[in-house]
């Protein structure tokens, strides 16, 4: 789908941004179904976009329309996203789910699958693709966006909150099994479940254990690539309880079973096409 990827890794955000990446995308018919990953993104679409689809699983549908010349927030995925959009570049911003709340001053569970317009974000956004589109070269526009995220991360009053909420989650990840994150992670903090779910929400944008169930789906995923490993070895592997747990867990999450994931034409393991988006 991408005709030409340019990644930047921003070290001065680490653990808050994970990557500044810019994408052409040349004259495709397909529409891209992209798997979740619980990340919160800033899409900035530069000048001649015209992406003829794009939404988050639980925009209506008259947020499910073309998209031109605008930036959206999104994220805090746990169902896919999907993209129709032929000749179009775009900058995207990809963030740990933290972001929202930490750089936006919105809580992750209001842009949980859902796109927010420019308008609803702290900072101006439309100022920010201004400024975007007048620069000549992708590391310029990197180098800038960098800048720009560290700033708002300074000058934010959330910080406190924030890292005693990730201090808690580093505690329970120690020595432990990822996969039963959400219980050590109540446990270790003593905090009641309701208030940490509560947490949870605001900066993760889902439950503990929603948020659990979304590492267990991308362990499965990247497992699944191989095709020699049978599907109830992976499932063993990422701790379903069986084989038809696992199905019906990674559709939800993906949209399509296992063996249909498999036999879909990708690129990578989050990229996949079809004409129209499955059922």
């Amino acid at each position: 789908m991408f005709d030409d990827l340019k990644v930047h890794v921003p070290p001065s955000l680490g653990g808050v941004v994970d990557v500044i990446a810019e994408a052409n995308i040349g004259d495709h018919v397909e529409r891209a179904w992209i798997m979740p990953n619980g990340s919160v993104e800033v899409a900035f679409f530069l000048d001649g976009a015209n992406v003829e689809g794009f939404y988050m699983g639980d925009d209506t549908a008259s947020e499910r329309g073309s998209r031109r010349s605008f930036s959206l927030l999104f994220g805090a995925q746990t169902k896919p996203q999907v993209v129709k959009a032929p000749k179009t570049r775009v900058v995207i911003v990809m963030m740990a789910p933290i972001a929202a709340k930490l750089l936006f001053g919105i809580p992750a569970f209001e842009v949980h699958n859902r796109t927010i317009e420019p308008t609803m974000i702290q900072g101006d956004l439309a100022m920010i693709e201004d400024k975007l589109n007048s620069l000549p070269s992708f590391s310029e526009r990197a180098h800038f966006l960098e800048t720009y995220l560290l700033q708002r991360l300074r000058a934010q009053s959330d910080i406190p909150p924030f890292v005693s909420f990730m201090r808690h989650g580093q505690h329970a990840l120690q020595g432990s099994d990822p996969f039963w994150m959400s219980k050590t992670l109540i446990d270790k903090s003593g905090y009641s479940s309701v208030h940490m779910n509560r947490l949870a929400k605001i900066w993760l944008g889902t439950t503990l254990d929603r948020y659990e169930a979304l590492f267990r789906f991308r362990e499965a995923l990247d497992r699944i690539q191989a095709p020699e490993v049978n599907l109830a070895q992976v499932a063993a592997e990422c701790g379903y309880h069986d084989q038809a747990h696992f199905t019906h867990s990674f559709k939800k999450y993906s949209g399509l079973t296992p063996s249909e994931y498999r036999a879909a034409p990708k690129v990578g393991i989050d990229t996949l096409f079809f004409e129209k988006p499955p059922a």
